[in-house]
């Protein structure tokens, strides 16, 4: 009899191991802790989310799962794994329901109303029946998972695109802030940041599989912004731009920049000599020194910014539809005129800082054609002849391709040219429809 029991207990223990050994097959991200037997009911669009599941002694359903062991009290969710989501509490009828909205589905959670369910970046407190339609939210209301999907990915990145794209977008970072957990008082740490509007997504998903390292977030504002902090993935930055370098006189930030990173690197910047280089450096960095530091410092004193000015010219076309992409200007201008006579213009523009006139007077002697202006703290490129337009610029970009939103913006201004250089004169039937398309430009695209 003990023997018999003892192979029943054995093959049960291996049953058992299977059914665990399949479910985690179908769902390689979960982990359970506790001895547990459980069963799996997978949807569609479940995606590899949930982490860890913590549990207590009580017998509960959560988003499909029976859990033997508990009650799920705690839900941890890998960081870079949340998607498009956000949760909020249905309170109501028992049990409580906590919904979960994103753009590949959703599910329910099913809690105990005794119970308190906490979801990283969302805290629903189940006994204020006010909160029903309300939504917890964090200044980061999602985040980009950087896992890279190369089956979706549109656009190559050219390194030189990316490059041009950082002159016009991109951002070199030193924080400083106040700390009672270090020595001197104060920490230091880094950051590269691309910031732009969330309908150019595309764009820094494309940044993000070019360098393997950051991750992506959207803002509450409409923006979204990519981001790069650890020491380890700020070296993989310096590395792109030490070989294919700024060309405007952010290259200058670049490089201050970079200094503050060996000294991070060296760990120098935990001693006081240290940081009050990382402080020299920063204050010639953006805005410089924030009023909180320039009272605690007031002897610092900015490394010289001439020292580091960069005397670049325009050599590379993919550089150009990058910094077009993030600061060009695609633009149809209709006058009306006496005597019904409208005129239908086409402009380029680029503009940037005017310390980067050397600069945009390179592009000039690059393309043979265009106009620089100055005005009182900017500089202005601008290509206005329809020859040079049709027959330089659109022919440039047609082989070296803008990305985004203003793709589109172009694809309409080449448009508008091809209506303009086969129609002379413009009928009203013409005129109409370049009407039609300068409205659904720029900021009039939806």
């Amino acid at each position: 009899m003990f023997y018999l029991v003892t192979i029943l207990f054995g093959v049960g223990w291996i049953l058992a191991s299977v059914i665990r050994n399949y479910s985690n097959k179908r769902s390689p991200g979960v982990e359970w802790i506790g001895n547990s037997l459980f069963r799996v009911h997978l949807l569609s669009n479940f995606g590899e989310l949930l982490k860890i599941l913590l549990s207590i002694n009580i017998w509960k359903f959560i988003v499909g799962w029976i859990n033997y062991s508990g009650t799920i009290i705690n839900q941890n969710i890998c960081e870079n794994k949340i998607l498009n989501r956000e949760s909020k509490s249905i309170v109501s009828n028992l049990p409580t329901i906590v919904k979960e909205q994103r753009i590949d589905g959703n599910r329910g959670v099913y809690l105990n109303t005794r119970s308190r369910f906490i979801l990283r970046y969302f805290s629903i407190n189940q006994f204020i029946k006010t909160q029903s339609n309300l939504i917890h939210k964090r200044y980061l209301t999602s985040i980009i998972e950087n896992k890279i999907d190369h089956a979706v990915l549109r656009f190559q990145m050219n390194p030189w695109f990316l490059t041009g794209f950082s002159d016009g977008e991109a951002s070199f970072i030193v924080y400083v802030q106040k700390s009672d957990n270090v020595k001197i008082g104060w920490v230091t740490w880094l950051a590269f940041e691309i910031n732009i509007i969330d309908k150019d997504l595309s764009i820094l998903k494309d940044i993000m599989s070019y360098f393997g390292v950051g991750k992506i977030y959207h803002k509450s504002n409409g923006s979204c912004v990519y981001n790069v902090r650890s020491i380890e993935e700020i070296s993989v930055i310096i590395a792109h731009f030490d070989k294919y370098p700024l060309l405007t006189q952010k290259q200058a930030d670049f490089l201050l920049f970079k200094a503050v990173f060996e000294i991070i690197k060296s760990k120098d910047h935990l001693t006081e000599k240290g940081f009050h280089r990382v402080l020299g450096l920063k204050a010639s960095i953006n805005k410089g020194l924030s009023p909180e530091l320039k009272k605690a410092f007031p002897n610092i004193i900015p490394i010289e910014r001439s020292q580091l000015s960069c005397d670049s010219k325009v050599t590379e076309p993919n550089w150009l539809a990058g910094f077009t992409t993030a600061e060009g200007c695609f633009l149809v201008r209709i006058i009306n005129k006496p005597n019904n006579n409208t005129q239908i213009l086409l402009q380029f523009k680029l503009c940037q800082h005017i310390r980067d006139e050397k600069l945009f007077r390179s592009i000039v002697d690059f393309l043979g054609c265009g106009r620089v202006y100055l005005n009182k703290r900017s500089v202005d490129f601008f290509i206005t002849k329809f020859g040079d337009i049709s027959g330089i610029l659109i022919p440039l970009f047609l082989k070296y391709p803008v990305q985004g939103v203003k793709h589109f913006n172009f694809l309409d201004f080449v448009k508008v040219a091809e209506i303009k250089k086969s129609n002379s004169p413009l009928t009203e039937e013409n005129i109409s429809s370049i009407r039609n398309i300068k409205s659904g430009m720029n900021y009039g695209r939806s």
